[in-house]
């Protein structure tokens, strides 16, 4: 990659993310088909349980492409925030292994982000099928609670990468001017709020800071933080005041 692609591939990642947040905001507002309620009737705890079953997962089928269209927007985005890291380091790091080591931190808490996109893509196989009854309620019962499990693990690999990305981005901002630093340790404050309430459980703090995160912070901090290292490549093309040597153009 080189120097002069980095705020283009910025704004790239500010795409994904922005259309990542888009999607997760369309949910959180109810222009999406709500899940259902788990409703206790006479018919007994079983039936009750296979009845809410079948209707979520009639539900997870209707929104079966925005599922989809997020995980894989997730994926890339995760791919890019590696490789800006990695880019970051290389060219404003001197060569020492604080920055290095913050760098693996980011990089770790992006693959559980990506790790998380991918266990909810692998749900897409139950979400396209459309045929659940409530026939036979032990069986549509173990399919729900596997689906929860799953659904469960991939929230805790999301906020474990959110808490890696937070950690990593305080001491990362150090390689950054003022302005973009002051930009990083805000989404890391943000990125600690949403994980602190979405353990406590989610509400309106959570919805806010995910939104406040992934429309305005994150995609500003990206392409500030591009401008910044193709800046500070021009102005020393020979990577001599950090000790590296420039990207390859190609």
């Amino acid at each position: 990659m080189g120097v002069d692609r980095l705020p283009r591939r910025s704004r790239q990642r500010c795409i994904c993310l922005l259309l990542q947040t888009a999607l997760f905001l369309i949910d959180a507002a109810g222009i999406l088909p709500s899940g259902p309620a788990y409703r206790e009737t006479s018919a007994g705890r079983g039936e009750d349980l296979a009845a809410y079953y079948v209707a979520y997962f009639e539900r997870q089928h209707d929104v079966l492409l925005s599922v989809a269209l997020s995980s894989v927007l997730g994926l890339v985005a995760a791919v890019a925030l590696i490789v800006l890291a990695l880019a970051l380091v290389r060219l404003r790091g001197r060569a020492e292994p604080g920055p290095q080591a913050w760098a693996v931190v980011f990089s770790v808490g992006a693959l559980l982000l990506l790790f998380s996109d991918a266990v909810q893509l692998s749900q897409l196989a139950v979400y396209r099928d459309s045929a659940f009854t409530p026939e036979f309620p032990a069986d549509i019962v173990a399919v729900g609670r596997t689906s929860e499990a799953i659904d469960s693990l991939s929230g805790y690999l999301a906020n474990a990468g959110d808490l890696a990305v937070a950690v990593a981005l305080v001491g990362l901002a150090g390689l950054l001017g003022r302005p973009v630093a002051l930009l990083a340790r805000g989404l890391a404050a943000v990125l600690l709020v949403s994980v602190i309430t979405w353990q406590v459980g989610p509400g309106p703090v959570y919805v806010v800071s995910a939104l406040l995160s992934g429309l305005v912070l994150a995609p500003a901090g990206l392409v500030a933080t591009g401008l910044v290292l193709r800046r500070g490549t021009a102005s020393d093309p020979a990577g001599e005041l950090r000790g590296v040597t420039p990207l390859p153009s190609g």
